[in-house]
């Protein structure tokens, strides 16, 4: 087994880089979310996580590679060309949206993945900004891993222009309407929240539950609340 020398990580930077990695990734249960689990990451063949469907294995031309510090660093740098030279296959293709990580936030992310996948203890979480838009955007109106949530309070839900929802096939009736009340559901749990809002039991949406409560959950509903207001922009 490999043995990792890893840095300590300070609490500001460890809270910026758990925010990047967690809102798709554990490292501690063992759980898939939107990417693969990465506890253990280090030194583990890529494309074998159990239960996890990955998409660039069927591009793999030969052997896949181990994952070493180095080739995350590459992928974290540019996901969509390091699959593609990890593969040895020009036309493969990886879920991961492209980072373009570099530097000292490079080595944030790297450092924490290195702490994290192998169960080191890190500090509290911290970060909302971090959290939120690593899947969302709230000033331009791109769609990224998630919808824009620009202006998102007083729409409806599941109508966000070149956005494609997941849930929306689920709604009986016509789509709530985002307010702070859902919005606080939704962050605490929102696989429940999806059931509970299409009045579908069987509804599912893509992002995974956060179970934030408390002063956490205060600190990102007033994030969404202010960078989604309409005047977000001019600031």
């Amino acid at each position: 087994m490999a043995v990792i020398v890893v840095a300590s990580c300070s609490s500001a930077a460890y809270a910026g880089a758990e925010r990047r990695c967690q809102m798709c990734h554990d490292f501690t249960t063992g759980e898939n979310r939107i990417g693969p689990s990465l506890k253990g990451i280090i030194g583990r063949t890529a494309g074998t996580y159990p239960g996890y469907e990955y998409t660039f294995t069927k591009y793999l031309k030969g052997k896949p590679w181990v994952w070493t510090e180095a080739k995350l660093r590459r992928w974290d740098n540019d996901s969509e060309r390091a699959v593609r030279e990890f593969t040895h296959n020009p036309a493969a293709k990886t879920k991961m949206p492209r980072q373009a990580y570099t530097g000292a936030t490079e080595d944030e992310i790297i450092n924490y993945i290195q702490m994290a996948s192998q169960g080191v203890k890190l500090p509290p979480q911290a970060g909302s900004q971090v959290s939120c838009k690593m899947c969302h955007d709230f000033v331009t109106g791109k769609n990224k891993i998630g919808p824009s949530l620009k202006g998102v309070l007083g729409r409806k839900a599941g109508t966000y222009p070149g956005y494609k929802y997941k849930f929306t096939k689920y709604i009986k009736g016509e789509p709530w309407v985002w307010t702070e009340e859902k919005i606080r559901k939704w962050d605490n749990n929102s696989e429940e929240a999806i059931k509970e809002f299409t009045g579908n039991p069987e509804a599912r949406t893509l992002m995974p539950p956060q179970h934030r409560t408390g002063s956490d959950e205060d600190e990102i509903i007033s994030f969404i609340k202010v960078t989604s207001s309409a005047d977000a922009d001019k600031e």
